[in-house]
């Protein structure tokens, strides 16, 4: 159901004008940046159609497949970067400032609601690779405006910066004008149509001849390295099983694909949505370039004290047929192999959750995650943070142990489903042998509140699409790096766990090259 647009006014009401001044006589005062946040309802729109407005502005969409809720932020209020082992830790300090810095006006908002965006490397340091620069070890933005739909509501929240020599008549100006900017009444939502179109069948008269006919786009694959290359490194990591350096370890590998025009991203995206439903949606996007990924993995997700997670390791294809599916799965839920593999999971995250939680909650025995294409064993997991852990956010608490979502993320980071156990020995051999910088692929991604709470997903099936690299040139134009691994254990078959990388990468190469 759509909403009316909120009535447009010439001036802030007294209690908007109030916080107002408020904010920027502490502005002045302290001497330091504030911001005034502002929330209004907003007009029902798609996510994909909010992301899509802000063009080559900073962007983050976060869509889980679980509800109709979605998060789109755009532009920057405030940012940080960060590298190396206190990365997760500069992160926190950095929004905890800045919630201490920030006045809300206008309707009521949950604080559990999200409020800063970002993500994380797989590494702590960057390797320093150029596709990579536009996503640094580590790096979240307060954005200029936020909208969200949480629970059926559609809302805008615009965020405003005080600086300490702003007036009030300046910075409600700028509120009004970023209002006016949501307004997605009927006039701006044509124009946005106009702006936008959708694609229709084109109306051309075509030659008789195939040999003059007008070609289609084109697409060139390479794979970062050659199969029986992949095959070996299943081998070296077999025979660390046998010496027992390592129990398991996760091989990845890359698609580098090359076009000859721009990846249209919407299209991408929304081509990601239908295919994968239950899936979370994520974009970051700086200028040309966009890291995405359709997720099936939660990482965790904390909410006013109650954290939600899940192992999800294990795969195999989906069947043909509904009797062929039947039979996978049985298989999938049967192998040891892919059940030893989960099993890692499931207990790195039960050590982490029972040093800071409560009530801790995990099944015995893993479900079926079916996906197209391919399905997984997952453990759902439920906590409740320790009494002491949620109320991390106060000033009195420390920050030696993974009390909030971050220090969640700390500890959990990375998992047996992307890295491997024992996690430094796991780490040690990828550096070693696997060759690829991952960057922001099988690392987390999210956002955070006001709280201490977020939502953070492991970014898999996952690409970093570059457009606008070679304006004119036949092949890249655009390039569109996509990633998948393979977790391997003791009794791993090298052909297939190179078919189970090859199952994944389809599932971004099909959408990306729809031809």
């Amino acid at each position: 159901m759509k909403r009316a647009p909120a009535a447009r006014s010439a001036r802030l009401d007294d209690v908007a004008r109030r916080v107002v001044l408020r904010s920027v006589e502490r502005a002045r005062r302290e001497g330091q940046t504030r911001w005034l946040a502002r929330v209004d309802s907003a007009s029902d729109a798609p996510a994909l159609d909010w992301y899509a407005r802000a063009a080559a502005r900073d962007r983050f969409l976060f869509e889980p497949g679980d509800s109709e809720d979605f998060s789109v932020a755009v532009g920057v209020s405030h940012e940080i970067e960060s590298a190396g082992s206190e990365r997760f830790r500069d992160v926190r300090a950095w929004a905890r400032d800045t919630c201490a810095r920030i006045d809300w006006v206008g309707a009521a908002r949950a604080p559990s609601r999200a409020t800063f965006f970002g993500g994380f490397g797989f590494e702590p340091e960057s390797r320093g690779a150029a596709e990579w620069k536009a996503f640094p070890a580590a790096r979240f933005v307060l954005p200029e405006w936020i909208v969200e739909r949480v629970d059926g509501e559609t809302r805008c929240v615009s965020i405003v910066r005080v600086e300490p020599g702003a007036t009030v008549e300046s910075i409600e100006a700028e509120l009004l004008a970023r209002r006016e900017s949501f307004d997605l009444g009927e006039g701006a939502r044509e124009t946005d149509r106009a702006a936008h179109p959708d694609p229709a069948p084109a109306s051309v008269a075509w030659p008789a001849s195939p040999e003059r006919w007008e070609s289609g786009p084109e697409y060139r694959v390479r794979s970062d390295r050659s199969h029986g290359v992949f095959r070996a490194q299943v081998e070296d990591a077999l025979a660390a099983f046998g010496r027992g350096v390592l129990a398991k370890v996760v091989l990845a590998r890359s698609l580098s694909v090359e076009h000859d025009g721009d990846v249209d991203l919407i299209a991408f995206l929304a081509r990601l949505r239908a295919l994968y439903p239950t899936c979370t949606l994520v974009a970051m996007g700086r200028g040309n370039d966009t890291f995405l990924a359709a997720t099936p993995e939660t990482l965790v997700r904390v909410r006013s004290g109650r954290l939600e997670t899940a192992a999800l390791a294990g795969s195999a294809a989906r069947g043909r047929t509904p009797e062929e599916d039947a039979v996978l799965a049985r298989r999938l839920l049967e192998n040891p192999k892919e059940r030893a593999e989960h099993a890692h999971v499931v207990e790195a995250i039960r050590e982490v959750l029972e040093e800071s939680c409560e009530a801790v909650e995990i099944p015995a025995a893993p479900t079926l995650r079916k996906l197209f294409g391919i399905q997984h064993l997952e453990t759902p997991i439920r906590a409740r943070l320790a009494t002491s852990a949620a109320s991390d956010s106060s000033a009195a608490a420390t920050d030696t142990t993974p009390v909030d979502v971050l220090g969640l993320v700390d500890a959990l980071h990375p998992t047996p489903a992307v890295c491997g156990v024992p996690r430094a020995e796991a780490q040690a051999w990828l550096a070693r042998c696997e060759g690829l910088d991952r960057g922001w692929y099988a690392a987390p991604i999210g956002w955070l509140d006001t709280e201490g709470g977020g939502d953070f997903r492991v970014a898999l099936r996952s690409a970093l699409v570059q457009n606008g690299r070679a304006e004119g040139a036949r092949f890249g134009s655009s390039r569109a790096l996509l990633f998948a691994g393979a977790g391997l254990v003791e009794g791993s078959d090298p052909e297939q766990e190179l078919v189970e990388t090859r199952i994944k990468l389809r599932a971004l190469l099909a959408p990306l090259t729809e031809i």
